[in-house]
């Protein structure tokens, strides 16, 4: 027996250039709403999905009553702003912009049956003209990722953040004025 190369598939430039209008037309889906009062519930159960709990800086279970107090605080905080990701009306996931000296630091979570789809790294990617559209007076964009939660590195840097390894987590920028 040999090996015939020939009879490997190859990645044609048409294959390519499906791959990004795939790309682009999940990017296209996505439709960022602002949270409602109605939303606390849902970002309570996110949030303390065991995968997210251990991708976390915090690793404890948030308990319910401290997560509607600080819920109801961020709804009502000039400095913070938190969107929900939909596809054709399904929630997905959320970002959330916590706006200090011009940088906005953001946090996002995809909901556990929507994960390994990419949605991360079009969330990062849509984050910037979010941030325009809403006219959030930031010049910078800033995540810090746990050393463990590789998948969200990976999203960052997808998205084209600029990486540095600190000691005890990695940070992804990105200017808002680039491109």
């Amino acid at each position: 027996d040999h090996l015939d190369l020939h009879s490997f598939p190859t990645r044609r430039s048409s294959d390519l250039n499906r791959l990004s209008k795939k790309k682009c037309e999940i990017m296209a889906m996505i439709e960022f709403k602002s949270i409602q009062l109605n939303d606390c519930d849902l970002l309570f159960d996110w949030a303390n999905e065991p995968e997210v709990r251990e991708n976390s800086f915090s690793k404890k279970k948030i308990e319910y009553e401290g997560h509607c107090k600080w819920f109801s605080s961020i709804i009502k905080s000039e400095n913070s702003r938190i969107y929900i990701a939909y596809i054709h009306n399904i929630p997905i996931g959320q970002i959330r912009i916590d706006i200090e000296s011009k940088i906005g630091i953001i946090s996002y979570s995809i909901a556990k049956e929507h994960r390994n789809k990419g949605y991360g790294t079009q969330l990062l990617l849509l984050i910037k003209d979010l941030v325009r559209k809403e006219g959030i007076n930031i010049q910078k964009l800033l995540g810090k990722v746990t050393p463990s939660n590789f998948k969200s590195q990976k999203a960052f840097e997808k998205a084209k953040f600029q990486k540095l390894q600190l000691s005890d987590y990695v940070e992804y920028s990105k200017n808002i004025m680039d491109e």
